[in-house]
């Protein structure tokens, strides 16, 4: 009889191989790793030490601890430090490398990103020579309708409960309203990415753990 682990570790493997497929077909680049040191030994050293390094606002990112690790990089530009934001945000256009996650990854080989601003969704879209997506297991979802499902009701809602803004997701409902006005809406901008026009530009980074939003 096989174990939990042995049935999570197999569930894992089938679909990282569905992503796999669906996703390279589709010009984007694929790694899945079953740990978060694993995947972080793969980005570290996909980053050379002259790289200009910018990152997108991400929970996950933030889970991983690897921003720690790229501060010590010369050309890493930390977004979170509230002096250097806008010029992270501006320089993300050029840099060498962009961090971020999904809001969803389909199995049809699709990425939905949604933001308030739309700097993260803009530079994963344009400018970074190679962007890094890092996703945990709990954002893979089946079909493009359901990755944009899943960024309005489950991603923005929670995210705009952790910031504490009044939206109508973050109501005692907690309906996504498509109509919402307010100023802290967080899902102004849209990305909706079927294809990495350039040849593995984009990189999804799949690894079996929950990680954000």
């Amino acid at each position: 009889m096989m174990s939990y682990t042995d049935v999570n570790i197999e569930y894992f493997n089938r679909v990282s191989n569905i992503l796999k497929n669906s996703f390279e077909r589709k010009n984007f680049a694929f790694n899945s790793f079953m740990t978060i040191d694993d995947a972080n030994s793969f980005l570290l050293s996909s980053i050379k030490e002259n790289d200009i390094i910018t990152f997108g606002g991400s929970a996950t990112l933030g889970e991983l601890n690897i921003l720690e690790k790229l501060k010590t990089y010369k050309n890493f530009i930390d977004r979170n430090n509230k002096d250097l934001k806008s010029e992270a945000e501006i320089k993300a256009f050029s840099s060498d490398i962009y961090l971020s996650s999904a809001n969803a990854i389909s199995k049809t080989g699709d990425i939905v990103v949604i933001d308030g601003s739309g700097n993260r969704v803009a530079s994963i879209i344009y400018g970074p020579n190679k962007v890094f997506l890092i996703c945990g297991i709990n954002k893979v979802v089946d079909t493009e309708e359901d990755a944009i499902k899943r960024a309005k009701t489950i991603a923005a809602t929670k995210n705009s409960i952790r910031f504490g803004l009044e939206n109508s997701c973050n109501s005692n409902d907690m309906i996504c309203d498509n109509n919402c006005s307010v100023d802290s809406r967080l899902c102004a901008y849209t990305g909706i990415i079927n294809k990495s026009h350039i040849k593995e530009r984009i990189h999804i980074i799949l690894i079996n753990s929950v990680l954000g939003f």
